[in-house]
Order: structure tokens, then C-alpha cells, then sequence
């Protein structure tokens, strides 16, 4: 084994993978610390009914703010994936960043138009008023940010990335909600916080980019419309992977009380541990996959996503253990009520453990050019799962709706990982016995 790794750090590839890899689970964690207490806080300070309308409103944030993106985060990697594009179009990212910030104004303004409905009619909650009108003006700040975030990503700067995507956001709202409970003791705080707190991301996020660019420019030889249209698949996948990710919070508050909802947010934010080695590889591989496979280097280009997957893989299943075997006490320290959330919890992880066995499935389609087959697999994902969630979730509450997330994000993974087999000959999946170092193509 010891002789193994070392001949895998030979290859430049692989061990950055692993340095910058590591580097991005610093941040993540860093991101997820400051996620949990500011939940924790929440929970403790205001309980499971609070924390469930929070949890509302965060729901409708990232439902908004995808489409405010128009794909271009993902698409700048892409693109900028070629050196050529660096030196002759510059300015391409502001004049992306400007269409997407007009884009989430308009979006923001609906938002807010609609509080009423979405609080009242479709939540039945009228007490979710006031955090609909702080989620809607921190849409337009947070698509800054992840639009200046995708163009350090496609220039490798991978630790402001990672800061970025979550140890930012939470780390600044976590501040910004201390300073705000120290002034005065009301849960809106919460949210406001969290607008506070993507509005300091933004600025920061700002501020590096246009270091990074060397200065302001508008000037490009590529039509930032024909690379919007291009990245338009793109948003759609991402659009739906968050419709998938958020539809069973979504639902949940339509039939459920504020309680069950927050207890069911906790347990699905515990969960999300398992994902992070995924995330942590993908910010590596994302620019190397999408370089390798536009140069042609075939064999490369395999053993990257054979690495990866099997890298990953067996991480989850050690997050995974722990999780299901200290579930109990990880539940309580957000108070005794929390621990009915129990069952959801191991459920979760279960499914994320499947999940993980189908590798990068979403980075190596759209990375490789095949994000119209990718759009269309979570497409059908997604149908599963809004077909479930209306079914389930009525009769069996906060299982049915972690029933309807888990079936349905594991058919977009099962359903991708064969798709790139059969018409790509891509082994994303799991395969132990498959030799990493001596694959060939």
C-alpha cells in the first residue's frame, strides 16, 4: 500500500489532487464548523421552529439565486480551461458578471413582489414574511460571489474557491449574527445575518477577481451572449441538481410544521459531511479533466477519474461509520428535540454511501462537453423526485421526503455513471478491482 501511494504521487496529477484536495477539506470543514454553530445558535437560542423557517428561507435563496448565475460559475472553468482565452478575453468575466447581477436584481424584485404568497398561500406560514424580504436582497451579492468564484476556480486558485463556496458565507454570517444578538435579542437576526454576511463575501470576492484579472477590462473576442447560450445547459443541470438537493425542504414546509422542518434541516446538514471529499476532489479535478479530454490525452484522463473516484469512495465510508454510529449524540447537542431526527439521519448517509460509488458523474459530463446529456439525466432525476415528494411526503412526513431525495439522486448518478460506460468508455464508478496505477486505455 505505502508503495502504491508513493508511485501515485509521482504523477504530478494525482498529487495535486491530494495537496489541494486536503487543503480544500480544511476550508470546507472550516465552511461546514461555522455552518453547524450558526444552526447550533439557532437552535439552541430560538429552537426547531426558527431554525425551520430559516431553513425556508434558504430554501428559496437557492432556488432564486441558480438561475441569477446563468451557468456562467460552472463555465468559466470550462473555458478558461484554454490559456489562449486568458490573454484574449479578459473581459469576458465582467461582462458576464454584469449580466448575471442585472439578471438577479430582476429575480430578487420578484421574490420580494411574491413575499405574501410564498409566506401565506404557499407555505402557510405568514410568520416566513420578513425572511423572504432578507433572502430576496441577498440574492443578487451571493451570484457575485459564485460568479467571481468559478473564475478563481478556472485560474486554480482553489483555496479561494473553497472560501468562497462555505467557509465564507457562514463564517461572516456566523460574525454578523454574534454582533447582531449582542445589539438586540429577536430570531429575524438570523437571516439578517445571513445577508450581512454574503454582502462582506461579495465585496472580498470582488476584490480578488479583479486582482486576479490585473485591472478592469470589458474588452473580449468571444460574445459573452454565445457563451451564456453555451452555459445554458449548464444552469439548467445546476438549476435542477438544487431543485434535488432543496425540493424536499421545499415540500416538507408545505405539509409540515416549523419544527419538523428544522429538525429535518439539521439532520440533512449532518449528512452533507459525506459529500465533502467529493467536493474537495472536484475543485482539483473539474480543470484538469476538462484540459486532459480537449488535448486528447486519453490515458491520463481515465486514470484521473479512476483516482478520484476510488479516493473518495473509501473516505465516505469512513465519514459515513462515524456518523451512523454517533448519530445519537451528534443530534443532541442541537437539543433533545433534534433526536427524533435519528432514522432521517442514517437514512441520508445510506443513500449518500450508494451515491458515492458513481464517482464525479455530474464534473466529467460537463467537463467533456455532454452537459445537454447531463441536463437531461437530471431532468429525469428530477421528476423522480418531485413525483415522490408529492407522494410521499404528505403520508409519511420527513421520511418520505428523505426517501424522495435519496431515490431520486441516486438514479441521476446510476443513470450517468452507464451512460459515460457504454457511449464513453469512462469507468467513473467504483471498481476495486481495477489497478489505478497500470490502467490503460
Amino acid at each position: 500500500m505505502l508503495n502504491k501511494l508513493k508511485s501515485l504521487l509521482k504523477d504530478s496529477d494525482t498529487k495535486e489532487i491530494l495537496e489541494k484536495g486536503f487543503s480544500f477539506v480544511v476550508f470546507r470543514l472550516g465552511g461546514l464548523l461555522a455552518g453547524y454553530v450558526f444552526t447550533f445558535l439557532i437552535a439552541r437560542i430560538y429552537g426547531a421552529s426558527i431554525n425551520g423557517l430559516v431553513a425556508l428561507g434558504f430554501s428559496l435563496f437557492m432556488f432564486t439565486s441558480i438561475f441569477g448565475r446563468l451557468g456562467a460559475d460552472i463555465n468559466l472553468v470550462r473555458f478558461y480551461a484554454s490559456e489562449s482565452n486568458w490573454m484574449e478575453n479578459e473581459g469576458l468575466f465582467y461582462r458576464v458578471l454584469l449580466k448575471s447581477f442585472a439578471i438577479s436584481c430582476i429575480l430578487a424584485g420578484i421574490l420580494y413582489l411574491f413575499k405574501g404568497f410564498f409566506a401565506s398561500t404557499l407555505f402557510n406560514k405568514p410568520q416566513l414574511e420578513p425572511y423572504v424580504v432578507w433572502v430576496a436582497i441577498t440574492i443578487p451579492l451571493w451570484n457575485i460571489a459564485m460568479v467571481c468564484a468559478g473564475l478563481l476556480r478556472a485560474k486554480q486558485k482553489n483555496n479561494w474557491f473553497a472560501f468562497l463556496n462555505s467557509p465564507g458565507r457562514f463564517l461572516f454570517s456566523l460574525l454578523a449574527f454574534l454582533v447582531l444578538w449582542a445589539i438586540v435579542d429577536n430570531p429575524i437576526n438570523a437571516i439578517k445575518a445571513h445577508f450581512y454576511g454574503v454582502l462582506v463575501l461579495a465585496l472580498l470576492a470582488l476584490v480578488v477577481s479583479v486582482k486576479t484579472m490585473n485591472g478592469l477590462s470589458l474588452k473580449s473576442k468571444a460574445n459573452s451572449w454565445s457563451f451564456l447560450k453555451e452555459a445554458f445547459p449548464m444552469m439548467l443541470s445546476a438549476t435542477m441538481i438544487i431543485f434535488l438537493g432543496w425540493m424536499d425542504t421545499f415540500v416538507l414546509g408545505i405539509y409540515e410544521t416549523d419544527s419538523v422542518v428544522g429538525i429535518y434541516s439539521v439532520a440533512l446538514k449532518i449528512a452533507a459531511l459525506t459529500s465533502l471529499s467529493l467536493q474537495a476532489i472536484n475543485s482539483i479535478l473539474a480543470p484538469k479533466v476538462a484540459k486532459n479530454y480537449q488535448e486528447g490525452n486519453t490515458q491520463q484522463f481515465k486514470k484521473l477519474i479512476r483516482f478520484s473516484t476510488h479516493l473518495n469512495f473509501y473516505i465516505t465510508v469512513c465519514v459515513v461509520s462515524i456518523i451512523i454510529v454517533f448519530h445519537g449524540s451528534i443530534l443532541a447537542l442541537f437539543g433533545n428535540e433534534f433526536v427524533s431526527g435519528s432514522t432521517i439521519l442514517v437514512f441520508l448517509c445510506i443513500g449518500q454511501l450508494i451515491n458515492s460509488l458513481s464517482g464525479s458523474v455530474g464534473l466529467i459530463l460537463q467537463m467533456t462537453g455532454h452537459q445537454k446529456v447531463y441536463q437531461n439525466i437530471i431532468l429525469m432525476a428530477l421528476v423522480i423526485n418531485l413525483i415522490l415528494n408529492f407522494v410521499l411526503t404528505p403520508i409519511y412526513g420527513a421520511i418520505g421526503a428523505a426517501t424522495a431525495t435519496v431515490v431520486s439522486i441516486a438514479s441521476w448518478n446510476i443513470a450517468g455513471a452507464v451512460y459515460m460506460k457504454i457511449k464513453m468508455d469512462v469507468e467513473s464508478y467504483f471498481n476495486p478491482f481495477k489497478n489505478i496505477k497500470n490502467d490503460k486505455t
